[in-house]
């Protein structure tokens, strides 16, 4: 879900962060994905929502639900001493367990356009806030 990924830690560089920073280096990388996230994210998941005449729901944006969590400490939403698919989204993790959804609380996170495949049929040049040049008029 939109938002969830980037201010619960949930990308594999927000753990090459800590891994080469520790904690500021974490908080760095996650203040960067919120900043940049109505460009890169939502552009492209609009674009690709409203291409099938769907509306783009994000509940994850919800002003109070951002300020909450971004007020967490860091170490409530992830730990990277954990394995992958634990230690990432650890706040969501345990939010999905207490609700019985044990079996996909540890699944390691995949992004859509990555655990569908479909990132490999495009150009690897091509990023999430571009604009399509194939489908680009003059």
């Amino acid at each position: 879900a939109v938002v969830s990924t980037q201010s619960t830690g949930g990308y594999s560089r927000h753990r090459s962060a800590w891994e080469r920073a520790g904690w500021e280096g974490v908080l760095g990388e996650v203040a960067l994905d919120i900043g940049r996230i109505a460009e890169r994210n939502m552009g492209r998941d609009n674009r690709v929502v409203g291409d099938h005449g769907r509306d783009c729901v994000a509940p994850y944006l919800d002003e109070e639900f951002v300020s909450f969590v971004s007020s967490l400490p860091v170490q409530y939403k992830v730990d990277f001493t954990k394995e992958r698919g634990v230690g990432e989204k650890l706040i969501l993790r345990k939010l999905a367990a207490k609700l019985g959804l044990t079996s996909c609380s540890t699944l390691p996170k995949r992004a859509i356009q990555f655990g569908s495949r479909i990132a490999k049929l495009e150009s690897r040049r091509e990023k999430g806030g571009d604009k399509c040049p194939r489908l680009a008029t003059a």
